[in-house]
C-alpha cells in the first residue's frame, strides 16, 4: 500500500510539473516588454525573480480545471506492471529444455534466459539500472523454470 501511495504522489508530481510549466509560460507572457530586457539572460531566456513571480491560480484549481488529469492518475495507478513478462516462445523453449533433461540442459537454459533478457531490455540505456533489471529477470525466470526433481 505504501508503494502505491508513493506512486500516486509521483504521478501528481508529474502533473504539478505541467502546472508549473504552464504558470511559467503565463508569467513570461505577463511581463511588460520594457521589463523583459532587464530580466533576459544571456541565453535569451526570461528569468523572473522569485519575489516578483505570482502564480495565476492554485494547483488545486488547475487540477479541477483539467479533470482528465485526475482520471489519468487514478487509472494509471491501477494499471502498473512491475515486471516484464517473458515472451511465450521463450517460455515454452525453457520449459521444453527443462522437461527434457534439466541438469544436462542447465547451461543452455541459463544462456537462453540471458539472451531473452538482453532482447527484452534492449530499449533501456546502458548502465547499472539495466544490468540489475536483467539479472533480476534472469534469476526470477530461472527460479520459475520447472525442474522435474531437485538438483
Amino acid at each position: 500500500m505504501k508503494i502505491m501511495d508513493n506512486i500516486h504522489k509521483y504521478y501528481y508530481l508529474i502533473v504539478f510539473t505541467a502546472y508549473m510549466r504552464e504558470a511559467a509560460d503565463l508569467a513570461r507572457e505577463a511581463v511588460a516588454e520594457e521589463k523583459k530586457g532587464e530580466l533576459t539572460l544571456s541565453g535569451g531566456r526570461c528569468a523572473i525573480p522569485g519575489d516578483q513571480l505570482k502564480l495565476p491560480k492554485k494547483f488545486v484549481q488547475f487540477v479541477e480545471e483539467n479533470p482528465k488529469l485526475r482520471d489519468l492518475v487514478e487509472t494509471g495507478k491501477g494499471n502498473l506492471q512491475w515486471e516484464r513478462d517473458i515472451p511465450p516462445a521463450a517460455l515454452s523453449n525453457l520449459e521444453s529444455l527443462a522437461a527434457a533433461d534439466f541438469k544436462a540442459n542447465l547451461g543452455k537454459i541459463i544462456h537462453d534466459i540471458y539472451q531473452t533478457a538482453h532482447l527484452m531490455f534492449s530499449d533501456m540505456p546502458q548502465g547499472d539500472h539495466k544490468k540489475r533489471a536483467k539479472y533480476r529477470f534472469a534469476s526470477k525466470t530461472l527460479m520459475r523454470t520447472p525442474s522435474p526433481r531437485p538438483l
